[in-house]
C-alpha cells in the first residue's frame, strides 16, 4: 500500500482567456513508505500544485487522491484539516517559523499531543537533530541550517506518514544542504514517505527516485511502472475506473 497516491489527477484554474490553465494533467503518482522521491521540472510546470494536492491543501479538479489506501478526494474542509494534521508534515524553503517563538515552541505548535507531552516530544526531536542546546533560541538566533532542522522537527511532531518538502535546500549552502538531506534519509529509514520538489541536483543524488513534471504532465510517477504506451481511448477508459477497480 502506498503512503500517498494520485490517480488521474487533473487540476485546472480559470485562465485569463476562455481556456483554463491546466496545472496537473491526468497525473498518476504514488510514494511507498520509506521512499524518497524528488520531483523536478522547470518553473511553472505544476510542481507546487502537485505538492498542494498531495498535502490536502488543494483539491484536484478530476481524479482521485488516496492517503494510506483511503480515498480522501472528497473530504470536507474539517476532515481534510484533521487528515493533514495527523498524516502529513510540511517543510518549506523559507522555514515558516514564527519569529517570537523559541525553537521548541515552534516545533510543538502544530502538535496533537497535550501541551506537556508536546514540549517533551519537541525537545526530543530537536535533540535528535543536534539542537538540544538551542531549545530556547528564537529564529533570529539560528543559522539557516538550524532553522531548517527546526522546520523538519516541526514536520515530524505528529509522527506523519508523509513528509512534503518545497525546495528544502533552496536557501542553504551545499554543506548545509547535505546535512539536511542526511536528515531526510534518517526520516525515510523510519518508514516515512518523503517527497521533495526541487531545482537542486544535490537533492536528486539523495533521492531513491526522480520524476519530472513538465507542463502538468508527469511520467513514471508510479514505482516500478514504466510510462504508459497506450492510445487515447485506452487511457480514457482506464481513467474512468476508481483505483480499486483497476
Amino acid at each position: 500500500m502506498y503512503s500517498v497516491e494520485l490517480r488521474g489527477a487533473t487540476k485546472r484554474y480559470p485562465g485569463a482567456g476562455a481556456e483554463p490553465v491546466v496545472a496537473l494533467d491526468d497525473v498518476d503518482f504514488a510514494v511507498e513508505p520509506g521512499e524518497f522521491v524528488a520531483v523536478v521540472g522547470p518553473s511553472g510546470s505544476g510542481k507546487s500544485t502537485l505538492l498542494n494536492v498531495l498535502g490536502l491543501l488543494d483539491d484536484p479538479t478530476d481524479g482521485w487522491r488516496l492517503l494510506d489506501g483511503t480515498d480522501v478526494t472528497e473530504l470536507t474542509v474539517g476532515e481534510r484539516t484533521a487528515a493533514r494534521k495527523e498524516s502529513i508534515g510540511f517543510v518549506f524553503q523559507d522555514f515558516h517559523l514564527l519569529p517570537t517563538l523559541t525553537a521548541v515552541e515552534n516545533v510543538a505548535l502544530p502538535t496533537a499531543f497535550d501541551p506537556g507531552d508536546a514540549s517533551d516530544r519537541a525537545a526530543d526531536l530537536l535533540g535528535r537533530f543536534g539542537l538540544g542546546d538551542r531549545l530556547d533560541h528564537e529564529p533570529s538566533e539560528l543559522s539557516g541550517g538550524q532553522k531548517q532542522r527546526v522546520a523538519i522537527a516541526r514536520s515530524l511532531i505528529n509522527e506523519p506518514a508523509v513528509l512534503l518538502a518545497d525546495e528544502p535546500t533552496g536557501n542553504l549552502d551545499t554543506e548545509t544542504g547535505e546535512s539536511i538531506l542526511a536528515e531526510f534519509e534518517r526520516v525515510k529509514e523510519e518508514g516515512v514517505a518523503v517527497v521533495a520538489v526541487t531545482h537542486d541536483p544535490l537533492v536528486e543524488e539523495y533521492a531513491d527516485r526522480v520524476v519530472e513534471l513538465t507542463d502538468g504532465v508527469l511520467e513514471g510517477g508510479i514505482p516500478g511502472r514504466d510510462p504508459p504506451a497506450e492510445g487515447p481511448s485506452d487511457r480514457d477508459a482506464d481513467a474512468a475506473l476508481r483505483p480499486g477497480e483497476r
